[in-house]
């Protein structure tokens, strides 16, 4: 009996002190938890000032935003005034017959000016209208060659002047296209400017234009100098001047591609460029034939 005693007394010590090893432990595991709690109760308390803090930035920058764009409406409004009275005085001198050549070519740089300005107002108002709301598309019905011998027409001048040849090629005189037109000349207008612009005196400028399946491709090829994988990049962004340069001292506001994207997102299409330095620039733009089947379906895909 003595024995069992002790064995059993030995038995009893050593689970108690087992017991006493685990407490210890879990005494510590208690306060290590207790610890990490407080750490993270103390880092939730600074992400939730950082995320107010944050609220509070970006409900500011907002209201400057908003308010940059209402300034940018605002002055771009005013400014077409001046501009069309500088027309109409220009309208009425040149209706004196007397006016010598020097006179004349006076008159016809200030209406290059006039025109710039209103271009630039106009490509303000546009970028501005297109992040703040969605333009409601004006559908027409048209041929797309009809189009294309209209549109072309405005630039006979611009091309002379610089002895640049157009080129139109492509399977497009039968296809009928059922879009905004408006939208589609902006698009156009601004991808030729750029072709022309970028381009050197005597060079050419391809634009070939193909159905594919419910889609219309326009590719705009010019022979200049090329855009940089680094101006890729950053090409399609508001006020953005590229590393190129026009050939002539043309103007250029670093809005002209930004419009050209805007737009196209505008009528479910996409465009893209090819570039490589040395080997001149081709824009690509694929849109809808029938743009109201795209309203209607908004989710397609617009292949590449």
């Amino acid at each position: 009996m003595r024995i069992q005693k002790k064995v059993l007394e030995r038995k009893v010590e050593k689970r108690t002190s087992e017991i006493s090893t685990q407490k210890e432990e879990l005494q510590k595991q208690s306060e290590a938890l207790k610890k990490a709690y407080e750490e993270i109760k103390t880092k939730n308390t600074a992400i939730e000032e950082a995320f107010e803090h944050l609220t509070n930035s970006f409900a500011k920058l907002s209201d400057v935003n908003r308010e940059k764009d209402g300034i940018i409406s605002i002055v771009a409004h005013d400014l077409r005034t001046p501009l069309n009275n500088i027309e109409g005085l220009i309208q009425l001198v040149s209706l004196d017959g007397n006016l010598s050549e020097d006179q004349k070519d006076y008159i016809a740089k200030i209406r290059t000016v006039v025109k710039h300005g209103n271009e630039m107002i106009r490509d303000l108002l546009d970028i501005n209208q297109a992040k703040n709301q969605k333009p409601e598309l004006t559908i027409t019905e048209l041929s797309i060659n009809d189009f294309i011998e209209g549109w072309r027409t405005s630039f006979e001048e611009a091309l002379s002047s610089k002895k640049q040849k157009l080129i139109l090629s492509g399977d497009y005189k039968s296809v009928i296209l059922k879009s905004d037109i408006g939208l589609l000349s902006r698009i156009m207008d601004n991808l030729m400017s750029n072709a022309i612009k970028f381009s050197e005196i005597g060079k050419a400028i391809e634009i070939e234009i193909n159905p594919i399946d419910d889609l219309l491709k326009i590719i705009i090829k010019d022979e200049g100098p090329g855009i940089s994988e680094d101006d890729q990049l950053k090409m399609f962004k508001p006020f953005t001047r590229l590393s190129a340069k026009p050939t002539n001292g043309e103007p250029s506001n670093g809005l002209g591609l930004s419009i050209v994207k805007s737009l196209s997102k505008q009528l479910r299409g996409e465009v893209s460029v090819k570039s490589q330095i040395g080997f001149g620039t081709s824009f690509e733009l694929m849109i809808p034939i029938n743009v109201e089947n795209e309203v209607r379906n908004k989710n397609k895909i617009i292949p590449s």
